[in-house]
């Protein structure tokens, strides 16, 4: 399907700008109805296993943070006051049913294993925020890796790149830095 959009002189009935966007069909005769396309999702992969080290009930709580993934960065976040909020332990225990100090017991070993990531950053006024973000091998809440996103997951995601990508991101990287 196309979707054509036209910036018209209401005077003159002149075309100033068309914009031409191509939609996907919500229904296909041989592949079916498209499925809640404009939802927020995460997604696993069959052929990635989990980590030797997590019990059953690890990967469920895993699989219950992943709900809660936000939007296309794949950060534990919310919408609160003042825009997007990362959750806190507190918050992720809250989530997973369990006290402070499991949750914190959890994210600690999550984060061992690489399955979680730590960032620490200055959001203004000398407030430090500390972001959880989940690799994005395990569950994955857009089609495509940001910089920030592959430079968190470095180690694991140059497992499974191909060389190109890597060099991509190196380049990229390098060009972020540059004064």
């Amino acid at each position: 399907m196309i979707k054509q959009t036209h910036i018209i002189d209401e005077k003159t009935g002149e075309v100033h700008n068309t914009k031409v966007q191509f939609i996907s069909c919500a229904f296909h005769e041989e592949k079916g109805y498209l499925f809640w396309a404009r939802k927020s999702f995460s997604k696993s992969f069959q052929d990635v296993p989990y980590p030797d080290s997590m019990t059953d009930l690890e990967i469920g709580r895993m699989a219950r943070l992943a709900k809660h993934i936000w939007s296309n960065t794949n950060m534990l976040g919310y919408r609160g006051s003042g825009g997007v909020r990362p959750y806190d332990v507190a918050g992720i225990g809250g989530l997973l049913g369990i006290g402070e100090r499991r949750a914190q017991q959890f994210i600690a070993k999550m984060t061992k294993t690489g399955m979680l990531a730590r960032v620490e950053i200055e959001a203004g006024n000398n407030d430090r925020q500390v972001q959880l973000y989940v690799n994005p091998i395990y569950f994955f809440s857009s089609n495509r890796i940001p910089l920030n996103l592959y430079l968190i997951f470095k180690l694991q995601l140059d497992e499974v790149l191909p060389q190109w990508v890597k060099e991509k991101y190196a380049m990229e990287a390098t060009n972020e830095h540059a004064p």
